[in-house]
């Protein structure tokens, strides 16, 4: 009697599909779901503090995690600081975006978001740009900060209280540094997912 072959092939495959779940695990999902899907909504993808820790952040997440598809939508279309390895497009496009999450930049993405269709927005407050916007008048800031379908995140605990002073308001608690896209997606994800938004 042979002895019967190894398939070393279904062996590696069913290797990867292990992997593939255990990654997909870390943002609350199943190889069974549907694919995720997250807008990120920049005022402008030129050289910035914000916007290269952002892309190279995204471009990370790209590289690593084949279940989550990422659309970058602009508010200005100028140069980018180095190239997406995911969608760019005007944010005109917000019109089109249903159902999924979008994360804003700026007090402008968030104004511009809250026009779309998106049932979730979350405002990655970088950084306390209200301060420096004197000329803005305080009922233009507070819809970016304070509508229903807004939830705040900041990446410094400081940024936390300084927000929920000035807008009186509760931010999310879990506080993420430097643009973290794979812990945003994560928080995004999983919030939704457990449903724990409200």
């Amino acid at each position: 009697m042979s002895r019967k072959k190894k398939n070393i092939k279904h062996k590696e495959a069913v290797n990867r599909k292990v992997n593939a779940a255990l990654e997909m695990a870390k943002f609350g999902l199943k190889l069974s779901d549907d694919q995720a899907v997250i807008g990120f909504v920049f005022n402008h993808l030129a050289v910035s503090h914000l916007t290269y820790l952002g892309l190279n952040s995204i471009n990370q997440l790209c590289k690593k995690y084949a279940g989550i598809d990422i659309c970058i939508f602009t508010q200005h279309i100028i140069p980018s600081c180095f190239p997406s390895l995911c969608p760019v497009v005007e944010i005109s496009d917000l019109i089109r975006w249903y159902d999924y999450p979008l994360i804003t930049t700026t007090i402008g993405t968030t104004i511009e978001a809250l026009a779309s269709n998106a049932p979730f927005i979350y405002h990655y407050a970088f950084d306390p740009e209200f301060i420096d916007k004197p000329h803005m008048e305080s009922s233009d800031l507070i819809p970016a900060f304070c509508d229903p379908r807004v939830r705040v995140i900041v990446r410094h605990e400081s940024y936390k209280k300084l927000i929920e002073n000035e807008f009186n308001i509760q931010v999310c608690d879990t506080i993420i540094p430097d643009f973290d896209v794979e812990a945003l997606a994560k928080f995004v994800l999983t919030e939704m997912k457990d449903g724990h938004r409200g």
